[in-house]
């Protein structure tokens, strides 16, 4: 891998570790965007040369269990960032999880399911004041799977802004959305754009030794 990649690589992996909230944009649009907390926290899978969190959301306004677990692993492959998207098997058995270091330190690779179409391509949009990692489908694909005999379709999507200056501004933007096989329509998610979410608390110093020293 080149050198610039690897730095990339690495750049990004500490831009997603973290707890993200979306407060103020909930604020100012509460009409079409709740308020949601989401964890992404580094967990021990795969080898050292990936970075993989386990995700999940919740309501940041009530109490509500989280939901929406799920595996995403950060690699280079062939010297291109990818990100790619795991389910859980069971996702109930680690409800919660992402609040308790411990209890993720169970997860194991025979836990994890792997979904069809859930590889991004991640490019780096190089701007003044940080680095936009943006993580889109590659062209004709999206995350398709099935749950109870039902097929899903997800279209998946975020950025990662890494600012250059001032890490209170790290954010990560998500534009996951669930579609209806039958009528192409967006059914839940990023109906009017993406959730703005701003880093609250970092985690980056949870990654592998590997890749932080």
């Amino acid at each position: 891998m080149s050198t610039h990649q690897s730095q990339y690589f690495l750049r990004l992996s500490r831009c997603l570790a973290g707890v993200f909230q979306n407060r103020d944009q909930a604020l100012a649009d509460p009409a079409w965007f709740v308020h949601i907390r989401l964890w992404c926290h580094p967990v021990a899978l795969f080898n050292e040369d990936s970075a993989t969190f386990f995700i999940e959301q919740a309501s940041a306004a009530f109490s509500q269990a989280p939901y929406r677990q799920r595996i995403l692993r950060v690699r280079l492959i062939a010297n291109e960032l990818t990100a790619e998207y795991y389910a859980l098997k069971d996702p109930s058995a680690f409800q919660g999880a992402a609040q308790d270091a411990a209890w993720l330190k169970t997860l194991t690779l025979d836990d994890l399911q792997s979904l069809s179409g859930s590889r991004l391509r991640v490019t780096v949009n190089s701007q003044v004041d940080a680095i936009r990692f943006e993580g889109r489908h590659y062209p004709g694909e999206r995350c398709q799977f099935t749950v109870g005999g039902e097929g899903k379709w997800v279209e998946l999507a975020f950025d990662a802004i890494a600012p250059l200056s001032d890490p209170e501004k790290t954010a990560f933007w998500m534009y996951d959305k669930g579609i209806n096989p039958a009528t192409g329509k967006v059914i839940w998610g990023a109906k009017n754009g993406p959730f703005k979410l701003a880093k609250i608390e970092d985690l980056s110093m949870q990654l592998m030794t590997s890749l932080i020293s």
